[in-house]
């Protein structure tokens, strides 16, 4: 039986599943790795897939494909990064070529946030929804449209990128080169940020207590430690955040009439926190929702943060498929 094996490429850590053709026959790790050189990089991801058929006790000549995905543009074809803000040190290397050469089997590549929206297709929402939009919220702010079952792709190796949009007066620095987007203001560190202005302006607050009043130490579990001790402070700052998101989402609800938003990625787990503003936010601000011409709703992925790997895995699959050397499932 085949095994294919996905790789999601991170700002800290590897994710690395393996897998046949249905999501529950998956195996999964995660780890952190050091930036280096490409060669080193090549090599980190040559021992975690390594590692993930050991892992699950499959022989390596049963490996079909592998797919691999990472938060920067990268040519679809030649597997090179195009451009990542936050991975100069690998733009130009191919993250295909190494891989097709030491396991000889055929290797797919895309923008993580594509391949989560594969992830959900799978092995997710996409079960019983074929229109939704998906927003992986972590450290970073990416985006997903899935029209008719089927992610969207762009041209010149591009994809849906709302999560550059600018919803507020806001002008905060985006790593992208512009201010005031979405990235910059409701992800993981954009949530330090907003704790450490507060510390800074003296705010009478428990994140001062956590971060022992040195606003440099301020991190976004802080945060949400804060408001679940029920301060007002934190809790403002949730607030905002689902704000934010709420106005994402009604553009969204806008632009292409999704049934679902999904939450995806790494603060996927703390959703319950914001949901409820975004859902209200959006249903607030929405005229096609209000006067009842479109239903939308945002969830929170029962995927967590596998939903990249998972669809890195399907992005192997249908690479095989288009190689004739499988059948569909």
């Amino acid at each position: 039986m085949e095994t294919y094996v996905g790789i999601d490429i991170g700002k800290t850590n590897l994710r690395v599943a393996a897998g046949g053709l249905a999501p529950g026959s998956a195996v999964y790790f995660k780890r952190t790795y050091e930036r280096g050189s490409p060669e080193q990089m090549d090599h980190q991801v040559y021992q975690a897939v390594d590692d993930i058929l050991a892992k699950g006790e499959t022989p390596k000549p049963s490996l079909a494909s592998i797919g691999i995905c990472m938060p920067a543009v990268v040519s679809r074809t030649s597997g090179h990064i195009v451009w990542g803000p936050d991975f100069d040190f690998l733009r130009g290397h191919s993250l295909t070529k190494a891989l097709e050469e030491r396991y000889g089997v055929p290797v797919a590549v895309d923008v993580d946030s594509r391949a989560a929206s594969w992830g959900e297709v799978w092995a997710g929402i996409g079960r019983t929804c074929g229109r939704f939009a998906l927003v992986t919220w972590g450290t970073g702010l990416g985006a997903g449209m899935i029209v008719d079952g089927k992610p969207y792709e762009g041209p010149n190796n591009l994809f849906a990128e709302f999560g550059h949009s600018v919803v507020s007066d806001d002008d905060w620095p985006c790593s992208c080169g512009a201010a005031g987007c979405l990235n910059a203001l409701v992800t993981g560190p954009a949530i330090a940020e907003h704790g450490r202005r507060a510390v800074m302006a003296g705010r009478d607050s428990i994140i001062k207590d956590l971060c022992d009043n040195r606003p440099e130490a301020v991190t976004s579990p802080m945060i949400f430690t804060a408001a679940e001790r029920g301060d007002a402070v934190a809790l403002a700052i949730l607030g905002r955040i689902g704000l934010l998101l709420g106005r994402l989402a009604s553009n969204l609800v806008l632009t292409f009439q999704p049934e679902k938003i999904v939450l995806v990625g790494g603060l996927a787990e703390r959703a319950h926190w914001v949901l409820r503003t975004i859902n209200e936010t959006m249903r607030k601000q929405n005229w096609l929702i209000f006067k009842g011409q479109t239903e939308c709703e945002v969830v929170a992925s029962a995927l967590g943060d596998t939903a990249g790997v998972l669809g890195a895995i399907r992005m192997a699959q249908e690479k095989w498929l288009r190689a004739g050397r499988g059948h569909s499932s």
